[in-house]
């Protein structure tokens, strides 16, 4: 049976399959088919959740609809509903917020309404609340969480500082508010990539000072510059996040030429004077040994600290 009909957002309520004439029963026999999956209460998907993240989307999408037009999504939820990078996210529990200001907080099977946040700064629009807003949200429970969404969101300009700074005020009392507070400082629209955000969030907790995306001059071929992910200050060492995707011939066809060409851009880099430092994901879960790789470019490092060839 062709189920698109009842769900141009890919969801469909109990109710309306029922006056579409599909009975209680075969709605349960299409379920045990595979043809319609159970999101939440009374609210079904024609499409199969290919992820957490995926089924949470969906799950936001069908409460959307339930509530239509008196609720927004916030927290995680608003970084579902907009597909945004995440990193740590817990999917299980559906976050909402009352657009009505007089409506308290509500709580039922793995939902949260919260009451609505308001300030100057902060503007929420269509089906989610302010992105600043959702971020620091997220911080109340991971800090790395809400780095990777804040990051994203500054570079794209879908955010401010100022909105994240507004948002963090108007959490005051919230638990694991100053942990998302102590954050806020700490986001930036340099870093490109989640990776990045990672890295950064590491080098920062093993104490080193640094500058995002540095641009250096090229001596070899004058007017162009290289970008390095990181410079540790006060050195001559870059750091640079080597993510998967690019590097993997399986994902990526032009790996082999990905991996020539950073090979040049390696050596020019040694041959003014740095040393880089690669880091994986995987490198990134083992900070001792993040230091220790780090602190050994240190030594190996020239003598004399080069005449940075800025651009």
């Amino acid at each position: 049976m062709n189920l698109h009909h009842l769900a141009p957002s890919g969801v469909f309520s109990a109710a309306a399959a029922r006056m579409s004439g599909i009975s209680g029963a075969l709605l349960r026999s299409l379920v045990a088919r595979g043809e319609c999956h159970p999101l939440h209460r009374g609210w079904y998907s024609v499409q199969r959740p290919t992820s957490d993240k995926h089924r949470h989307r969906l799950r936001v999408t069908a409460l959307l609809e339930e509530y239509a037009g008196l609720v927004m999504a916030s927290h995680a939820s608003a970084v579902a509903v907009l597909d945004l990078p995440d990193e740590g996210i817990d999917w299980g529990t559906v976050h909402l917020m009352w657009r009505d200001p007089e409506r308290p907080f509500r709580a039922f099977s793995r939902v949260h309404i919260h009451e609505l946040v308001e300030h100057p700064r902060l503007q929420h629009r269509g089906q989610t609340v302010d992105l600043g807003l959702a971020a620091v949200q997220v911080g109340l429970h991971s800090q790395i969480g809400m780095l990777v969404v804040a990051d994203h969101c500054l570079r794209k300009g879908l955010t401010t500082s100022e909105s994240l700074t507004a948002a963090a005020r108007s959490l005051r009392g919230h638990r694991g508010v100053t942990r998302a507070k102590a954050a806020v400082s700490w986001c930036d629209s340099r870093h490109e990539w989640p990776g990045e955000t990672l890295t950064a969030h590491v080098l920062r907790g093993l104490g080193y000072a640094f500058t995002p995306q540095l641009e250096i001059a090229r001596r070899e071929h004058p007017g162009r510059s290289f970008y390095a992910d990181f410079h540790l200050d006060g050195t001559n060492v870059l750091v640079e996040f080597d993510g998967k995707v690019k590097y993997d011939p399986e994902t990526n066809p032009d790996a082999a030429r990905a991996n020539f060409d950073e090979k040049l851009r390696e050596d020019e880099l040694r041959r003014l004077g740095f040393v880089v430092v690669r880091l994986t994901r995987a490198d990134l879960a083992r900070p001792a040994l993040v230091r220790t790789r780090i602190e050994a470019a240190i030594r190996d490092s020239r003598p004399a600290r080069p005449e940075l060839p800025l651009a």
